[in-house]
Order: structure tokens, then sequence, then C-alpha cells
């Protein structure tokens, strides 16, 4: 709260919602409400109950008044300037969005500080938004948070958060980009993104894992994979479905790496149905790039469960995920 309420910018309205916390923190809001020099600009909702992330977001972006939206998770930090940096550019290249680039701190296992930097580029024609982020997925962090966009867009294209406890951001921010038409990357770090062992994000750190919890991670990943369908002969459909499919396999390295500590377990079928392909293999055939890439996917998916484990062991290891 002190860093977005520390912003240079100085009209900003400062949407929280508190989603049926029992911690004492909304006391800290309503204090800084009374006290801070900008509490006026402060408005707290209140879910009749916890409703989760993705119907959170989706109340913030009804009752937003302002021209742009920015999510903050309540977590992390953001640089003093960042509203002002990116409303300048968003204003100047009547852009649908700006992202900002960002610092990852890991309070988990303590390593350094990692910094994912964006080139500072002006994307304006028809798909070249999306193409960059799912061409360049590892270095891009694709999130809800540390962009700012413009509310009319998300409106008029229908945007919204699927109801889901984990990646509810992922989805969002998967299906926005193929419709942004103007957007500006910003190399300049805005972001601070702390990973905290308690936090929402490191469920899986904890010694009992439960399979619902996993499973809904994978109802994300099908979610996005039936959109496929939608996308027709885009130029980076192969690298929509590549990522997917990346992330699927590493859902069940993680099944596989922590097996014992799942409940109820799941089956080598489930886990081989989760990296199962949206398309024919005629469609992937008619790639223009990740050919291979995405036929090795397809293949694994139709492997017999034994045969389908050994391989994802195998590559597993290879990628250092097991």
């Amino acid at each position: 709260m002190e860093s977005a309420l520390a912003q240079t910018f100085s009209s900003i309205e400062y949407l929280v919602i508190n989603d049926g916390s029992l911690d004492g923190s909304i006391d800290i809001v309503e204090r800084l409400q009374h006290e801070h020099p900008r509490g006026n600009d402060i408005r707290i909702l209140y879910n009749e109950q916890n409703s989760g992330v993705g119907v959170t977001r989706n109340r913030i972006l009804d009752v937003a008044k302002g021209r742009y939206i920015y999510f903050l998770d309540s977590d992390d930090l953001i640089e003093p300037d960042t509203i002002q940096s990116m409303h300048e550019k968003i204003d100047e290249r009547q852009a649908d969005v700006v992202y900002g680039s960002l610092d990852r701190v890991d309070m988990v296992k303590d390593s350094p500080i990692q910094s994912y930097v964006l080139p500072d580029v002006f994307l304006s024609s028809d798909d070249e938004m999306a193409l960059y982020a799912f061409k360049n997925y590892s270095s891009f962090q694709i999130s809800v948070c540390n962009c700012l966009m413009n509310v009319e867009f998300l409106r008029s294209n229908r945007l919204r958060f699927i109801d889901a406890i984990f990646w509810e951001d992922l989805a969002f921010t998967y299906e926005m980009v193929t419709k942004v038409r103007r957007a500006v990357l910003l190399s300049k770090i805005t972001y601070h993104y702390l990973c905290r062992p308690d936090s929402l994000s490191h469920y899986q750190d904890r010694e009992l894992l439960n399979k619902t919890e996993i499973m809904d991670n994978v109802s994300v990943l099908d979610y996005l994979k039936g959109k496929s369908k939608e996308i027709g002969d885009k130029i980076y459909l192969p690298d929509y479905c590549y990522n997917l499919e990346m992330n699927s396999f590493y859902v069940v390295c993680y099944i596989l790496k922590y097996y014992q500590r799942i409940s109820p377990a799941i089956s080598y079928s489930v886990m081989r149905s989760i990296l199962s392909y949206p398309l024919g293999i005629m469609e992937i055939l008619r790639f223009r790039h990740k050919l291979f890439e995405n036929l090795f996917f397809w293949v694994l998916s139709h492997l017999p469960s034994f045969l389908f484990i050994f391989v994802v062991k195998l590559f597993g290891k290879i990628k250092k995920a097991i």
C-alpha cells in the first residue's frame, strides 16, 4: 500500500478489495484511508465471502472509474514513478497496454534477484504483441501485474478473469495479448515481484499436496487449449500451443517429483491426459515453425501410459524438472 500511495502520478483511484481476510490486514488499509494524505483516493470494497482472485479482479474491472487500470498484488512493490512512466507512454502512443520490466526477488530459496528486462519497443501491427509474448514466453513473464491497461479496450473486448484459484492471470493474459493492436514495452524496472514461502503462489511447498489444487491448474491449461481452436491460422499459434504443452509437461514433472506427497494419488492415465494436445496431426503439419517441438508433444500424448511416463521422466531429467 505504501509503495502504491507513494506514486508520483497525482490522479489515482486505489481500489482495495477485502476478500474475506481474517488477518487484520484490512485494518491497515482503513487506517491509511483515514491518516494518509491520499486516503480519500482509497476505495475499500468487501466481498460477502472469500471468492478467489479471479472473481475479485473481475469486480475491480466492473467498478473502476479510471481510464486505465493497473493490478498490484498485495505482497509486491512498485517504483514511485511506475504509473507516471507507463501513463506517459500509453497516452503518447494511444496504446491498449504498456508493459514494464521487473525484478524477481526469491525469498523462498534466498537466491539472487532475477531481472526480466524488456526491450524498449512499440508494437503496432496486428498480432505483433501476441507473437512477441508467445515467442519470448520465458523472458516476457506473462502476468496481469506490471502492465497499465486501457479500461475501454478491456471492456470492449469483453476480457474477463476465469474463476480459478491459481493461474487466473495466465488465462487472462493469454487471451488479452491476442486482442492487443497497439502496445508499448519498457526496459525500465517498474515492479518488484516478491516470492514468499507462505504466499498463494507457493502452495506447492507444503508437506501434503491436494490433488484438487493441482488439477485446478490443469483446468486453466485445458481452458486455454480449448481456445486454440478459435485462433485459426494465426502466425503465433505454434508458439501458443508449444507454451501450453510445456506448461503441461512441467505440471506432470512436478507430479512425478512429488508423487508421494500428493493425495489422493494421480494416475498415469490422468498424467497423460494433462498433456493432451489441442490440435490434430494435420493441423500441426501446417505449422511454419515449432513443427518438431509440437509434433513431439502430440506423439507423447498418444503413447501408452508406461512409455509416456518413461519419456517424461527422461525428458524431465534433461530439463532438470525432476
